[in-house]
């Protein structure tokens, strides 16, 4: 009896040693955005793409344990070079031609991304992204705000790992939407 007791407390030490509750920094990948658009964009248009992250943190959220410990989950690069790319994947499906210096621009600002979890029976965590998209075309400018919300739900707690793959997700649907967008595309086109 008394091994099994010694057991029990030496598990239960070595459990409370090793729960140190990490931050979790993630990184954007590459956005290939899905064009399901029924406009194109002329052939010869050459559209400049700038692209920035105004976001005011580079924490985006907290993560959490069953056993209330948080740690943060940041962005700590900012996302402007994988938008500026997302975005001039999406010109070139769109029929168009990405260019350093062009009377066409189109500027994408990440200006809200959200990360939200909370614990029941199972973890749920909320991701929230907004993009800024301006368009601007012979003196003339169009813009627009496109949002993204989306939740997950795991049995644990969501690794390094997970954490990536839902916030290159909420980015990369935030950005395909707005490249959807037929009044965006409409005004680049005439």
């Amino acid at each position: 009896m008394r091994k099994v007791i010694i057991t029990i407390f030496t598990s239960i030490f070595l459990l409370s040693g090793c729960s140190t509750f990490k931050p979790h920094q993630v990184s954007v990948e590459p956005l290939h955005p899905t064009v399901t658009a029924q406009s194109t964009l002329p052939a010869n248009l050459q559209i400049k793409v700038q692209s920035k992250d105004i976001r005011n943190s580079d924490v985006i959220g907290y993560r959490i344990s069953r056993f209330s410990d948080r740690a943060e989950v940041t962005l700590p690069v900012p996302a402007s070079e994988a938008l500026k790319q997302g975005a001039r994947v999406a010109i070139v499906k769109l029929g168009a031609i990405p260019a350093p210096s062009a009377d066409t621009k189109l500027t994408v600002e990440l200006t809200h991304l959200e990360y939200s979890a909370t614990q029941s029976a199972l973890q749920s965590v909320k991701l929230n992204a907004t993009i800024k998209v301006t368009a601007e075309k012979n003196s003339e400018f169009l813009s627009g705000n496109y949002s993204t919300e989306k939740e997950y739900q795991y049995a644990t707690t969501p690794s390094l790992a997970d954490n990536q793959k839902m916030v290159n997700e909420i980015l990369l649907m935030t950005i395909s939407r707005a490249f959807n967008d037929t009044k965006l595309v409409n005004f680049l086109a005439r």
